[in-house]
């Protein structure tokens, strides 16, 4: 940051003028963003969110006297790299009123996300010239321009908060922090209105084809079985364009079922390369975005390779899915922001310089040892896939534990001040990736909810079936400390009790899982629906399978480890642990 914007403090009007804090956000109307219900979708999603937060943040470098302290970002660089993942809240200093700020980030988070509905609708109407019974697709006699716009103008609001009074400059950051969720309480926005079915996906917003915006009166009274037939026409006639065009060995992008709203169209068709094309054309015309780096703005990545089934020898695969998010950021940013000036301003760049690199290296580790693909990492949160490649390389759960021990691991190493909560699914080939996203956001969600710094790891059979189980992150690697119990002279003899054992991967769940049914069917564990009194022989079984100490720290830290105090909770959570460690170990 300038010198000049942390120093000149007090003094002249200019100075303090100078040191206005601007703090911007903004967030669809409709919430269409996170509601993505497949991969692709929130890939898309991702890819626009950052794209948008880019060039609020360029207009804001492009105006003097002005230093944008959040996103960290080196003066007078804005690579391609820094715009992956780049968060939605942005925090500036420097002499704008709080009129010129709303006016100027508005009209350029309108400009930015008009030239995204340009470049997708361009599209569909350029490859669109006939469907599948040889009709001429006419554009200029359809009727569906109106409900584009309506997307363009009333898709976002945006919300800018300062430091405005005098009042404010012992925590002039924290001040513009407050003044933002102040004004987020007011929201002022228009949602499109429509007629006719909804999108297949949602529900929540009309269909996008073609006649869409057909008016309806006495004389054009509405035709349910006419639309219908149009409507199947387009959605066939779009997905033979999507495939005709798509890159070598990239899965379908549209099902001919599927039938979207334009704001769920446009998720689709962003992570196209001909789209993504025209938008970073756009995009880089007259920009300050360093132009050394080839690749496109919206990075654009093949999902060929997330494979849950193989199509020649029909076997089939589990994937790891996760998605985690820094606890507590917000409480934390306020406590950089109470520092006094101008620690507070260093210590939220220098923060978010944290997150920015810890996002980019964690993306960039993860796919380069072939671990997966990570759909977005913006630092404090983050979501990816885990899965087996076509070379051979099979994915087991037990791997996926070892790298989410690490994950933690890596976390607290780049010493960010917050800690990391993330829900994991392990998943069968057959469930739908709309329900896989939806379980991983409900298992992050669990892992919030029972105390932080904690995974939630939840296993979904096919049958749609689950099980779970809740752990701080220190527990986690009690699943390595399992000890099978056999008394064959082949085992490792344990020096300690005199017993011979297994650990490791070639341990055998079997053991343990089968005590558990056994006891539970004797009722020496209570049953779930009776209110369980005694937890000793849970305690027990923990005691012997993984070792004494388990027990004992259990029982003194219930509450920490369990997120309840009762008995009940206690047996839960040992039953959930002994479930997931027989599937994933």
């Amino acid at each position: 940051m300038p010198e000049k914007l942390l120093t000149n403090r007090e003094g002249s009007d200019a100075s303090s003028t100078a040191c206005i804090y601007t703090a911007i956000s903004f967030a669809p109307v409709q919430g269409f963003i996170e509601k993505s219900r497949k991969l692709r979708d929130l890939y898309g999603a991702s890819q626009i969110l950052s794209y948008l937060s880019y060039r609020i943040v360029e207009a804001a470098k492009r105006l003097e006297g002005i230093t944008v302290i959040s996103p960290a970002i080196r003066e007078g660089e804005l690579s391609i790299d820094l715009i992956q993942g780049m968060p939605n809240r942005i925090l500036i200093v420097g002499a704008i009123n709080h009129d010129r700020a709303f006016n100027l980030f508005r009209d350029t988070l309108n400009d930015a996300w008009g030239k995204i509905i340009k470049a997708c609708k361009d599209w569909v109407e350029r490859e669109i010239t006939n469907d599948d019974i040889n009709h001429k697709y006419n554009w200029n006699s359809y009727d569906w321009n109106m409900s584009w716009k309506r997307w363009e103008m009333h898709a976002w609001e945006i919300f800018v908060g300062q430091n405005n009074s005098k009042d404010d400059q012992n925590n002039p950051i924290h001040s513009a922090m407050r003044d933002l969720e102040t004004r987020k309480l007011r929201r002022a926005w228009t949602v499109p209105n429509w007629n006719g079915e909804s999108s297949s996906l949602s529900g929540h917003d009309a269909i996008a084809y073609p006649n869409m915006d057909r008016e309806i009166t006495k004389e054009n009274k509405r035709n349910a079985g006419r639309e219908r037939d149009e409507i199947v026409d387009f959605y066939q006639s779009l997905a033979a364009a999507l495939e005709n065009s798509k890159q070598q060995d990239e899965p379908k992008y549209l099902d001919p079922s599927e039938k979207l709203s334009i704001p769920e169209l446009i998720k689709r068709l962003v992570t196209h390369h001909q789209v993504s094309t025209l938008v970073d054309r756009i995009a880089t015309e007259n920009r300050i975005i360093r132009r050394g780096d080839p690749r496109p703005v919206f990075r654009i990545d093949n999902f060929s390779e997330l494979l849950r089934k193989d199509d020649e020898s029909g076997e089939t695969y589990w994937t790891g899915w996760f998605m985690g998010d820094g606890d507590e950021v917000g409480k934390h940013l306020k406590e950089l922001s109470d520092l006094p000036s101008p620690h507070d301003a260093e210590a939220v760049t220098e923060f978010s310089a944290k997150l920015r690199n810890s996002g980019s290296s964690f993306q960039d580790g993860f796919e380069r040892k072939r671990r997966g693909r990570v759909v977005y990492a913006g630092g404090d949160d983050f979501f990816g896939v885990m899965y087996s490649h076509k070379k051979g390389i099979h994915l087991n759960g037990a791997d996926a534990i070892d790298w989410l021990i690490d994950l933690n691991k890596d976390w607290k190493s780049n010493n960010l001040g917050i800690n990391l909560s993330v829900g994991f699914v392990w998943a069968g080939h057959s469930v739908p990736q709309r329900d896989v996203l939806q379980h991983c956001r409900e298992a992050e969600k669990r892992a919030k909810n029972l105390g932080h710094d904690r995974i939630t790891i939840r296993i979904i059979f096919n049958n749609g079936q689950f099980v779970q189980w809740t752990t701080p992150w220190e527990c986690l690697k009690w699943l390595k400390d399992y000890r099978d119990r056999d008394g064959t002279q082949t085992y490792f003899k344990n020096k300690e009790t005199g017993n011979y054992e297994l650990t490791g991967k070639k341990a055998n769940w079997s053991h343990v899982y089968g005590d558990l049914a056994q006891l539970k069917a004797r009722h020496a564990i209570p049953p779930k629906n009776p209110k369980p009194k005694n937890e000793d022989i849970a305690i027990e079984l923990l005691n012997l399978y993984f070792g004494n100490d388990k027990g004992t720290n259990l029982s003194d830290n219930r509450e920490k480890i369990t997120g309840g105090s009762d008995t009940k909770s206690v047996i839960e959570w040992i039953e959930n642990m002994i479930r997931v460690g027989w599937q994933l170990c």
